[in-house]
């Protein structure tokens, strides 16, 4: 450990060496050398603060599904664990950060209230969907979100509406130690079987034309400007490319597949060669829409 962790941090609820194959949908990296577990908001602020004080880094886990670990990770990881309540005021949805985002399209849809239909099928937490400003389809989060809640990396908690500029194509200001606690989106009320089913739809699509069959991480790199980065990969012929137990996805081009032994070496090797592969045929550069971790040392 770089830096020793400080009393009060270890009175928090945590698990040592936790393997990120079985905190991430990938199935690939190391372990997690401290996994914190918060239970409410209160723990989740004591655990930001004490870093804060002490300058330690810290990493923040959701639901793991759109994350590429490379190695082990020393330093401390936070992971929610709050309550699953979800609470509806007329046409407010407020769900914590540790919901699952899929559930959450279904029990608006189940509500009769329409603006999350998008979101099924995209899988991981609300926290994960508000950090990466998840969307499909047309939509994204901000498009819905009314109000939210975070930890700055001070500590401090915030509760406030959307401004501009702090929600991009798959970004947000939520990085660099920022926690997404909480959300609140404001929907349209509707049919709630016409909204059932438009999210049936939408999950029927996905299970149709990607590899949800395997442990995937989702789409792994941003569509370039009035550019897809599935078709860019596909027309440079790199479907089916396969390193180690790490693959191109046959059925989607975008998604990388691990057939169930990948190391976190494979990954990295077939990523970077479709990104070369890509920038040789097209002269686009491809950036990684997952959030990737490396251990130290090992900065590629």
């Amino acid at each position: 450990m770089p830096h020793p962790l400080p009393d009060d941090l270890l009175t928090l609820p945590h698990r040592r060496d936790v393997p990120f194959p079985k905190l991430t949908t990938l199935g690939v990296g190391g372990l997690c050398r401290w996994l914190f577990e918060p239970a409410t908001e209160a723990e989740a602020q004591r655990f930001v603060q004490a870093c804060a004080r002490e300058a330690l880094p810290y990493r923040v886990l959701g639901g793991g599904s759109n994350l590429v670990i490379f190695g082990d990770v020393e330093v401390p990881v936070l992971r929610l664990a709050f309550p699953k309540t979800l609470r509806q005021d007329g046409p407010r949805l407020s769900a914590p950060a540790s919901y699952g985002h899929i559930r959450l399209s279904q029990d608006a849809g189940r509500l009769g209230l329409s603006g999350l239909e998008y979101a099924a099928g995209i899988p991981g937490s609300t926290g994960g969907a508000l950090r990466m400003n998840a969307g499909a389809y047309g939509t994204e989060l901000v498009e819905v979100l009314d109000t939210f809640r975070f930890l700055t990396p001070d500590g401090d908690l915030i509760e406030k509406r959307p401004d501009p500029g702090e929600f991009g194509y798959r970004s947000s200001f939520l990085t660099g130690g920022h926690v997404a606690l909480a959300y609140t989106v404001r929907l349209a009320p509707g049919d709630a079987g016409v909204i059932q089913a438009k999210v049936a739809e939408n999950m029927g699509r996905r299970g149709t034309s990607q590899p949800l069959s395997r442990r995937n991480a989702g789409c792994i790199f941003k569509n370039p400007a009035g550019l897809s980065a599935g078709r860019l990969i596909d027309q440079a012929g790199l479907k089916g490319l396969r390193i180690g137990d790490a693959e191109v996805s046959p059925d989607h081009a975008n998604f990388l597949i691990n057939h169930g032994h990948a190391t976190p070496e494979d990954f990295d090797a077939l990523m970077e060669a479709v990104r070369e592969k890509v920038r040789m045929f097209h002269g686009v550069e491809l950036e990684p829409e997952v959030e990737i971790w490396r251990s130290p040392g090992s900065e590629g």
